[in-house]
């Protein structure tokens, strides 16, 4: 099953309606044939949409289904060396010897007889096809067309809101998220919490509603999210997890190497920490969990489908979900299925029998309102209620919604979506790869008026919009997606047959296999070379797959797709030239030293990725005869030497790491890539300066990255003659209007290139992305102001910058009568700008009334990093309307934030000046850690939320903050100490708490306070002049000798905890605990939130004999 035979049927027709009209073909003795075979195909041309459901209920159609299937397969077969034949005859005569001439005419005459004979053995199969389809009465029914409508991604809106419908599921989140902001931490630094609930049920998303919860962002320091499959290895969550936590472990590959790095990596650092879709516990039980201990506290958020693994993680709550109620299914339906205009009173009725249909699972109510969002009338919808939900012979979980959501695709979607079936479970899918992978399939049918590659990523969008792709939400372009477990099930039962991904209890071998993914915890690798129908190779990060058999090159005629990323394999052998029909070829992050001449022999090859080869250090010049090639990458390489020829590559559409080496490539070339949309052109200090204008006929570009290797920091590399070389070659790199994003890293000149600071607006009017990072020598920014599309502008390193201002607007400014300076730049990002001390947007100066100027209208967040001298905010930064969040960090001669009555969320971190923070009168969230002069805050009249660590005068700072407000501080943390507080603070006349206060600290001083402890620590108190021994009720806060116990003996430990509820508070360690106080407690929020400046000195923990009285100062 699985294969759609009308998407081929329609494939195969246009490509032998092509052949036929070649000139070159009309010469060749098998037109005739060539045509037999066309009208066959025009017979099948629209199969029975019925059929492959009958197939799977009817042996004797299911015997028709996969003859016809492996017959296409044949026929896609000759097709393809047509083409590559007949292109081996157009291509211009190369220097042969005399005899030449012959031995080519006998190969072809070869070649005639041998397709010849294929083809009429093809005919004769359709033939016998034909008999059985009449026998059958499979009649022939009307095509199903995609729509195609092409977006641009770079003006979408950022990925929408998680669906989230009903009351339960909002009451869900909010209860969980409330227990793990104020949860205490227990002895092991680690607290566990699980969702639990069956397939598709919405444990993934009330999970990532959990995640991306700004409470949740604010209390810890690290976020970690990682997918568990059932077949995961240890090494890839090792190395996941170290990349979500900040560290680099490109270089590691071993568990006994990882291991220490994720403990370095999170050291001392709250973490959130989510294990999605678990299935055995021993991924936190043996794996996880010892890391995780080192941090300063860690929070697990699990999710399984069985309550028996949460039991064994010792959640400490688990919240299990439950189906969806009739009502928000409907909701939910009509939300994701309707425009948020359309009127759903008229679809409302049969929208409600769908549902009921749907069992309350969320997942079938998404792909069912995927399906139903291509149908704008009640009948379609009532056609789709009354239609067939499942076949026979479907395993029932695979059935119903999600078997109508697959049969309701146009013909390229099933086969694009039976191929995301195919990859690893929780594999990240990447629209750019897939959209390749698929080009390189043949799923994707061309459209008038767009390329090929624009298609097939619009094929994947259209996947998303059917909720059968699951959008990362953290990539706002909806770049990657995971594809729901069920959905890959369902997915694999359909291609069982001629598809496998195999790990390691899957080892079935197939007569006709067509597609083979191989995990990466499959250990012995199979014998690919005996299985000769093979069309695609998958294999990811499989470190055991280290050599590839000659003879899979000699006996995998028909292989288009070839993917062995990550893999151990260091040669490759001169037999890949025999992959006549390969398309694509991912070779990244494999430890490969050269690539055979051969290569050049992969006429058909489209793709090839190079990417992070390490100790690739030469390309063959064989590589410039793949005149089909659309992708080349060759980043992260040793290469020294580009050959020449890229002019020669007229299909080029994404180039990458490319970059001239003298002899070989030179820039001039890319003036013949009139078809690239996106290059990266890297040590350009190499280039030399040409005569013309290199990207002039480039029309269609999108993206431009120009770097140079070594020019950030190193100011001494280049001499003067040098820079100004540079400076040339960038000068000839003028872009087309059409780009997109532009790049420009470590560029060394000491002015920006003048087709960027000479009206930009003109040159590159939808420029939406603008990024300058390390050009340390330019002290004039480009007049980026008046860009008319530019939505995020980031400066990194430009440290000759000194003062910024009136440059960013550019000229012409002040005889503009009205003006909008940054009209849709919606995020702004200043970092590692060394020398800044200034920055202005004195609009007065500049057009002499500022009413005449507006600024920045669609600014909603502005990032400010590493800026150590920059004196002052821009005063005019008031005047942003929507300007929402900003985040200041590192700029120590900043003394005050002030006037920025539009802003909601404030982070100010690691400013050593900065005193005071006023005027921010519609400020909600505030968050202030390592800031020791802060403060005076004024004017913050709406703030409900205070985050503060190691702000050292945060006394006098909160005492200005507390003026008739209620204010939640969630977490206070810092070095040696962490406490929780969730609570409610009212301004009175003695400022003190009235609500419930919960309030934990912890020390890592020698021992803890257990019954061992407890007792040496009466004991002790015993022979200083208490005389309560082991049943001591004397209150530890007033009990002075006792505190002198406990200090000498070093009792107070980990396990030590002070909890005041109500009036009173007591405390106890491990499994003692003193009788509650005999006076009541009201500890003021001055003492609570000084807290630090008594425990902490210079990052060290005082005993906590000195704690007590700062505890038992009731009047602070």
């Amino acid at each position: 099953m699985g294969t759609v035979l009308d998407a081929l049927a329609w494939k195969f027709l246009e490509k032998l309606g092509q052949l036929i009209e070649d000139e070159v073909i009309m010469t060749l003795s098998v037109k005739r044939g060539i045509e037999s075979l066309k009208k066959n195909l025009e017979f099948f041309n629209a199969v029975h949409e019925d059929a492959e459901a009958l197939a799977m209920e009817d042996p004797g159609i299911d015997s028709w289904w996969k003859n016809m299937r492996d017959v296409m397969f044949d026929v896609d077969d000759i097709v393809d060396l047509f083409m590559v034949h007949s292109q081996k005859l157009l291509l211009p005569p190369r220097p042969v010897c005399c005899n030449q001439p012959l031995f080519s005419s006998f190969a072809k005459f070869s070649f005639d007889h041998m397709i010849a004979k294929r083809i009429d053995n093809i005919n004769e199969k359709f033939e016998e096809i034909k008999m059985n389809k009449e026998m059958f009465g499979l009649e022939r029914t009307n095509r199903q067309q995609i729509q195609i409508t092409i977006v641009d991604r770079s003006q979408t809106s950022p990925v929408d809101e998680l669906e989230v419908v009903g009351e339960d599921i909002r009451r869900a989140i909010d209860d969980m998220v409330k227990m793990i902001v104020s949860s205490n931490y227990n002895e092991s630094r680690s607290t566990v919490f699980g969702i639990q609930g069956m397939g598709g049920i919405g444990k993934t998303t009330l999970a990532q509603k959990i995640y991306n919860e700004q409470r949740i962002r604010e209390k810890f320091q690290v976020h970690i999210w990682l997918c568990i499959s059932q077949n995961y290895t240890e090494t890839s969550l090792l190395k996941q997890a170290i990349r979500m936590a900040g560290g680099i472990c490109d270089q590691l590959e071993t568990k006994t190497e990882l291991l220490p790095l994720l403990v370095d990596t999170i050291r001392g650092k709250s973490v959130f920490l989510v294990l999605d879709d678990v299935w055995k516990s021993d991924v936190w039980i043996d794996l996880l969990r010892l890391p995780f201990l080192r941090g300063l506290n860690s929070h697990i958020l699990v999710t399984s489908r069985n309550l028996d693994v949460l039991v064994e993680m010792h959640a400490t709550y688990t919240h299990k979900v439950n189906k969806m109620n009739d009502c928000d299914g409907l909701e939910l339906l009509m939300k994701m299925s309707l425009g948020p205009y359309e009127q759903s009173r008229e679809f409302s009725g049969v929208g409600y029998q769908i549902v009921k249909k749907c069992d309350g699972l969320p997942l079938a109510i998404k792909v069912v309102a995927g399906v139903l969002s291509t149908k704008r009338t009640r009948a379609e919808w009532e056609s789709i209620r009354d239609s067939k939900w499942s076949i026979h012979g479907l395993p029932r979980e695979l059935g119903g919604p999600l078997y109508l959501s697959y049969s309701n695709l146009p013909p390229e979607l099933k086969q694009c979506f039976l191929w995301c079936a195919l990859l690893p479970s929780n594999f990240v899918i990447r629209r750019d790869a897939v959209a390749y992978w698929w080009v390189a399939e043949g799923f994707v049918t061309e459209v008038h008026g767009y390329s090929i590659h624009e298609v097939a990523e619009e094929y994947y969008h259209e996947l998303i919009r059917r909720n059968l792709l699951q959008p990362r939400p953290e990539f706002v372009d909806k770049g990657e997606s995971t594809m729901h477990d069920l959905l890959r099930s369902l997915g694999q039962f359909l291609t069982k047959d001629h598809s496998i991904f195999m790990n390691m209890e899957y080892s079935k071998a197939l007569p006709n296999l067509r597609h083979l993914c191989i995990s990466n915890d499959v250990e012995e690798i199979p014998a690919i070379e005996k299985q000769k129908c093979l069309r695609s190779l998958l294999v990811f990060d499989n470190k055991n797959f280290m050599k590839i058999n000659k003879d899979i090159f000699r006996e995998l005629k028909h292989i288009r797709v070839l993917v062995l990323s990550g893999t151990s394999i260091q040669i490759i052998p001169e037999s890949v030239g025999n992959f006549l029909l390969l398309r694509l070829l991912d070779l990244s992050y494999t430890k490969i030293q050269k690539l055979p001449e051969s290569i050049g022999k992969l006429t058909s090859l489209e793709y090839l990725s190079l990417h992070g080869c390490i100790h690739l250090d030469s390309l063959p010049d064989s590589l410039m005869r793949l005149l089909n090639i659309s992708f080349l990458e060759l980043e992260q390489t040793a290469i020294d030497h580009v050959p020449k020829g890229v002019a020669k590559l007229q299909q080029l559409y994404n180039l990458r790491g490319v970059f001239d080496s003298g002899t070989g490539f030179r820039l001039d070339e890319l003036q013949c890539l009139s078809n690239i949309q996106r290059l990266r052109i890297v040590k350009l200090e190499k280039a030399a300066p040409g005569g013309s204008f290199v990207l002039k006929n480039c029309l269609h570009l999108r993206e431009l990255w120009l770097g140079c290797t070594i020019g950030g920091h190193d100011k001494t590399y280049y001499q003067a003659n040098e820079i100004e070389r540079i400076q040339q070659v960038y000068e000839l790199l003028i872009p087309s209007p059409s780009l997109l994003y532009i790049f420009l890293v470590g560029f060394p000149g000491v002015r920006f290139p003048d087709w960027l600071c000479s009206e930009p607006e003109r040159k590159m009017p939808n420029l939406g992305h603008m990024h300058l990072n390390d050009c340390t020598s330019c002290s004039v920014l480009p007049p980026a102001g008046q860009m008319p599309e530019l939505l995020v502008f980031k400066i990194k390193g430009a440290d000759a910058i000194v003062n910024m201002g009136a440059e960013l607007l550019g000229k012409g400014v002040n005889s503009a009568k009205h003006i909008t300076i940054f009209p849709k730049l919606e995020l702004l990002l200043i970092t590692n700008m060394s020398n800044l001390e200034s920055w202005s947007l004195n609009t007065w100066n500049l057009c002499g009334k500022s009413e005449q100027l507006v600024l920045m209208p669609c600014l909603k967040r502005l990032f400010l990093n590493d800026c150590p001298k920059l004196r002052a905010l821009p005063e005019d930064l008031h005047r942003i309307a929507n300007l929402r969040r900003i985040h200041i960090e590192g700029a120590h001669t900043l003394q005050e934030v002030d006037n920025l009555p539009s802003v909601l969320w404030l982070k100010v971190k690691n400013n050593r000046c900065l005193r005071r923070i006023s005027n921010l009168c519609n400020l909600k969230d505030l968050l202030a850690q390592d800031c020791p002069a802060l403060y005076q805050a004024e004017n913050l009249i709406s703030l409900k939320r205070l985050y503060m660590v190691d702000c050292h005068n945060a006394k006098q700072f909160r005492m200005s903050l507390l003026e008739d407000q209620q204010l939640a501080v969630h977490l206070v943390q810092m070095a040696g100490i962490s406490f929780q507080m969730n609570l409610s603070i009212i301004r009175q006349k003695d400022v003190v708490l009235r609500r419930k206060l919960r309030l934990r600290i912890r020390l890592p001083v020698r021992q803890r306070l257990r019954r061992a402890g407890a007792a040496a620590a009466a004991g002790a108190g015993a022979e200083n002049g208490c005389k309560c021994g082991d049943n001591c009720t004397c209150n530890p806060c007033n009990c002075g000798k006792w505190a002198q116990a406990a200090a000498g003996r070093g009792a107070a430990g980990r396990g030590w905890r002070a909890q005041a509820a109500g009036e009173h508070l007591g405390a106890g360690g491990g499994g003692r605990s003193c009788a509650r106080a005999s006076r009541p407690l009201y500890p003021t929020v001055a003492t609570l939130l000084t807290l630090s400046d008594a425990v902490c000195h210079h990052g060290e923990p005082r005993e906590i004999a000195q704690l007590l009285p700062v505890l038992a100062n009731s009047d602070g």
